[in-house]
């Protein structure tokens, strides 16, 4: 009996290297999609919460020269370009040096939201 010697390999991959290349294909595709997905979210986060600052900013500007009354002025996110905002404005006691109340100064709470993001401002007004 002769013994007749092949070369199978002739320039290609087996099969178990085009599966390993595969499998290492899949994991630095799945990586990326997680890495992207988490840059998504964080930009999204990021440009919420710069929304709610930016309308808190902006009806801070407005309460001072038009302030809520007595009751709680709400603006709701449909009405307002997706970011909801509360107003309220109560008497706040307040004494001077001497002891006695100063009449007229109220607490304006302002409170912001846009997703998942809330932004709050407190400042006290004088009212006469």
């Amino acid at each position: 009996m002769t013994r007749v010697q092949t070369n199978y390999r002739k320039g290609g991959f087996t099969l178990l290297e085009v599966l390993l290349a595969l499998g290492v294909f899949a994991l630095a595709a799945v990586g990326l999609i997680v890495a992207i997905d988490t840059a998504l979210k964080a930009a999204l986060a990021v440009r919420e919460r710069s929304m709610a600052r930016r309308e808190l900013e902006s009806r801070l500007a407005y309460c001072l020269a038009d302030p809520p009354g007595a009751e709680k002025r709400v603006i709701t996110a449909e009405q307002n370009h997706g970011v909801r905002v509360e107003e309220t404005l109560v008497p706040w006691p307040l004494k001077n040096g001497e002891g006695k109340d100063v009449p007229g100064i109220k607490k304006l709470t302002i409170l912001t939201g846009s997703g998942d993001s809330l932004e709050k401002a407190v400042i006290l007004l004088y009212r006469p």
